[in-house]
């Protein structure tokens, strides 16, 4: 495992000269960012864990109230995650689509961003992925398994959440054969902001027909991909967006209006 930064006296001095540093930036701010550097440098995993709030204070020679409100930003970030009690302290978290979906609706609500433009976003990075993906596919740069992802779907027993996240993980595969992370994340991120608010609108259960227009409509965009046709892909998975949105925003349009609440 790699070396952290509570066994490097000389990260620690390094360290404690970056808090000594700090100006017009909160103390707790900055061994927020230390931490998440810290993270990165040591390439830890997510479930890894980190060294105690005390170990940190006296690392960073700061108060514990001050490691134990960065911590608290990094774990509203998803970044971390903070156990109480016996056994309990911060570990490492697996950054998610989601979270950064959820931090992002704060920002869009305190804009009075309307549910719309989201839709409308939705549809043009996935458009924007797929065709990445066939570019990726087009330079023989996609790693064999998520090749494998864009196969023959089969939701014959599927009940209607499986079939959901069947559906969603079809997306999912693009985003990571797209091979750009802050493009996937912010994809993932909408997509989530999309999916949590719109498919509730949805009718309790999915038709055979629509099922069936889904499972065409991948197996579309999966040949397009492979095929590294980068004009077809993004096209095709333009449209099987719109669609996706009038089949299930069809009977409630005027959520589009709807402010993005921040959750």
């Amino acid at each position: 495992m790699a070396k952290s930064a509570a066994d490097d006296p000389i990260r620690n001095l390094a360290t404690r000269r970056a808090i000594a540093a700090t100006r017009g930036e909160k103390v707790s701010r900055t061994v927020a960012r230390l931490v998440a550097r810290s993270i990165a440098d040591d390439g830890l995993d997510p479930g890894a864990t980190l060294p105690s709030e005390q170990e940190m204070a006296k690392n960073f020679g700061v108060g514990r109230a001050s490691v134990r409100e960065g911590l608290r930003l990094l774990e509203a970030q998803g970044l971390v995650t903070v156990r109480q009690g016996l056994g309990g302290g911060p570990s490492v978290a697996e950054p998610t689509g989601a979270a950064f979906g959820d931090t992002m609706s704060m920002y869009l609500q305190a804009n009075d961003i309307r549910f719309a433009e989201v839709v409308e976003a939705v549809i043009e990075m996935e458009g924007l992925t797929a065709a990445l993906a066939a570019g990726k596919v087009a330079a023989g740069d996609v790693d064999p398994d998520l090749l494998r992802a864009l196969g023959p779907e089969d939701h014959d027993d599927a009940s209607n959440r499986e079939f959901i996240e069947q559906s969603l993980g079809f997306h999912d595969s693009l985003r990571q054969m797209a091979g750009n992370y802050p493009i996937a994340l912010m994809a993932s991120a909408l997509a989530h902001l999309y999916s949590d608010r719109a498919l509730g609108f949805h009718a309790s259960e999915w038709s055979e027909m629509e099922r069936g227009a889904f499972d065409e409509q991948h197996a579309e965009i999966a040949r397009a991909v492979l095929a590294g046709d980068v004009t077809s892909a993004r096209n095709l998975a333009v449209a099987h967006m719109r669609e996706s949105v009038t089949m299930v925003l069809g009977e409630n349009p005027t959520i589009t209006q709807d402010r993005v609440d921040w959750k």
